[in-house]
């Protein structure tokens, strides 16, 4: 009887902290970089691999500024039902969320900055957007050289790849 109840019982759910919003896009200031049909593409991109921090800036700020692939809960595919958030993933998503999670910067290559500029393109991207990361540096030397060097905006990193991406 105890095994048939035990699926009952209540169990925790597991909270992770998470990094403030930064004011670049808690106040608005993305908005003069993201015109009509073009989007905020969070450093790294959320994947279907791990949380962002930028999962959260959607939910804290309404949904206010459109993300690629855009707002999307659900089944990874047809034959695996693991809930995944955002667009499918896509090599520079990937190639992010793996200086994130080991803090290594990779040798970038022409290939991978063609590969970042057709992502670029694919997601409609105007602006990068990089907030707090325990690994930030990494991540962020990473795209400095995957499309140029960013700067800091009002507690973020930003790259305006309007001109790179069409």
């Amino acid at each position: 009887m105890a095994a048939a109840l035990l699926p009952l019982a209540p169990t925790p759910i597991r909270a992770v902290p998470a990094w403030p919003v930064p004011a670049f896009v808690a106040d608005g200031g993305w908005r003069p970089y993201v015109p009509a049909g073009r989007t905020l593409v969070p450093v790294p991109p959320v994947t279907g691999a791990g949380a962002s921090p930028a999962t959260f800036w959607s939910a804290r700020t309404g949904l206010a500024f459109p993300a690629p692939g855009g707002y999307f809960i659900g089944p990874r595919s047809a034959g695996d039902a693991t809930a995944r958030w955002g667009a499918p993933d896509r090599p520079t998503s990937l190639l992010l969320r793996r200086v994130a999670e080991t803090g290594e910067v990779p040798v970038v290559t022409d290939a991978d900055r063609r590969q970042a500029v057709a992502d670029l393109r694919h997601w409609r991207a105007a602006v990068l957007v990089q907030g707090g990361l325990h690994r930030g540096d990494a991540v962020r030397r990473t795209v400095d050289q995957l499309v140029g060097p960013g700067r800091e905006v009002d507690g973020a990193w930003v790259w305006d790849v309007r001109a790179l991406a069409g």
